[in-house]
């Protein structure tokens, strides 16, 4: 199996990419429990999955107290601890650094996403020593005072805990919000990453705008589409005015109705809205009015969380938001579920410019060498994805460890048979 599209050479912006794998975006709650800064563990985890031009998204890294969750939906987290990073002070910058100058140091680009999850944030983030006596803002907040209900709103993340009716954010707030954000992205660029990926999917805070399931404001945030965008538009107009040309990401995780079922696919945390196709129109066509880094969009085949990889069937649905290739004309990044043939086929049929791998690229810290020489892949843990163990986090072996005769503790599966039956993956 030859991948040669996803090794054809790419301009993002100002930058060069020798290839068009990306570690994409995903929560790992290694974290300093102290500090909510990234660990010397989280160095070398970076530092592993960084390849001479390639592109690496950090994980969600969180804006403010108000903006950062306690993953303890988690039963991992529960069990070991686990926080996530936040990016609002100077230990937090510096520690990032440290991150960033790693990455750089093997020749890479990092981009840091930024994230405020809204109602999907609750109020122990105000036990934090790092947050009691600070007088800042506390979760939960959302566009309207709409809680979640975890009995119907489960969602892909398990929810199976009582949720605090959030507070409406006024306007006032709001404007505080936007300066967050804008404080966040000068830290980024103080700690050295290349680009800021604003998070407006899963759920979370921008999504919670965009969807009148939600969204119940009768001001100008809420209401009609371009009232229930205006707050994304805002946020991405500062970022750009803050970085510059080129140097700001977006995500998006557009929703739909399924023709065969009738019923919305790729919902997260409750947050549905009556013209998902309207309403996600409108904001990938308006993204094009900003110099933008990227989009990066998840397909709604993410799901199987609880399959194995070789029983995964999500990974020949087909690319539902191929379709925004016609309306957005910078790079567009596809996220979710490909494997490693349907990743070239993306890219080689033009539907998307870069593909960002989740789970394989965290089981294998060289996933572009692999894919390039088509060496087998270590398959994931999904136990060891969240706490705060090293386990299922910096163990997993490149392939000279495991041609040198290291031991692992992960099996290998071929690339050609990753779809194929179970008893086609060897050790």
């Amino acid at each position: 199996m030859s991948l040669h599209a996803l090794f054809n050479p790419y301009t993002l912006g100002p930058y060069h990419l020798s290839h068009r794998v990306v570690l994409a975006p995903m929560t790992r709650t290694r974290a300093d429990a102290t500090t909510l800064a990234p660990s010397e563990q989280t160095v070398l985890y970076y530092a592993q999955r960084a390849s001479l031009g390639g592109l690496l998204i950090s994980e969600a890294t969180h804006i403010s107290p108000e903006a950062t969750p306690s993953w303890t939906i988690y039963q991992n987290v529960r069990d070991d601890g686990g926080h996530v990073p936040g990016i609002w002070t100077d230990t937090q910058v510096n520690c990032w650094r440290a991150v960033c100058d790693a990455v750089h140091g093997k020749g890479a680009l990092i981009s840091c996403q930024l994230l405020h999850a809204g109602r999907v944030a609750q109020p122990g983030i105000g036990l934090h020593p790092l947050v009691i006596g600070t007088n800042a803002p506390l979760p939960p907040v959302s566009s309207s005072a709409t809680a979640l209900r975890p009995d119907v709103e489960a969602g892909d993340y398990n929810w199976d805990q009582p949720a605090v009716v959030p507070r409406a954010l006024s306007i006032k707030d709001i404007t505080r919000l936007i300066d967050d954000y804008r404080h966040a992205a000068r830290n980024a660029q103080r700690a050295g990453f290349d680009c800021v990926e604003l998070h407006a999917a899963h759920g979370y805070l921008i999504e919670q705008f965009f969807c009148d399931g939600i969204n119940q404001r009768t001001d100008h945030y809420g209401g009609s589409i371009e009232n229930r965008c205006r707050l994304f538009f805002d946020i991405v107009a500062a970022l750009v005015d803050e970085l510059g040309a080129g140097r700001v990401g977006v995500r998006l995780s557009p929703a739909g109705v399924d023709p065969s079922t009738g019923h919305y696919y790729q919902t997260y945390f409750g947050a549905t809205t009556s013209d998902p196709d309207a309403l996600y129109d409108y904001a990938v066509a308006g993204l094009n009015d900003f110099p933008l880094a990227y989009l990066m969009l998840t397909e709604p085949r993410v799901g199987a969380l609880s399959v194995a990889p070789e029983a995964d069937q999500s990974t020949k649905q087909p690319l539902r938001n191929r379709r925004f290739r016609a309306l957005f004309k910078g790079c567009l990044i596809g996220a979710g579920g490909f494997i490693p043939m349907t990743a070239e086929q993306a890219v080689a049929e033009g539907h998307y410019d870069l593909i960002a791998f989740g789970r394989w690229f965290l089981a294998n810290p060289d996933l572009p060498d692999r894919l390039r020489d088509g060496s087998p892949l270590n398959v994931y843990d999904r136990t060891t994805f969240y706490g705060c163990r090293s386990a299922g986090y910096i163990d997993y072996p490149d392939r000279h460890q495991l041609r040198g005769g290291g031991l692992s503790r992960y099996r290998l599966i071929d690339q050609a048979h990753m779809s194929l039956p179970r008893d086609a993956s060897r050790r």
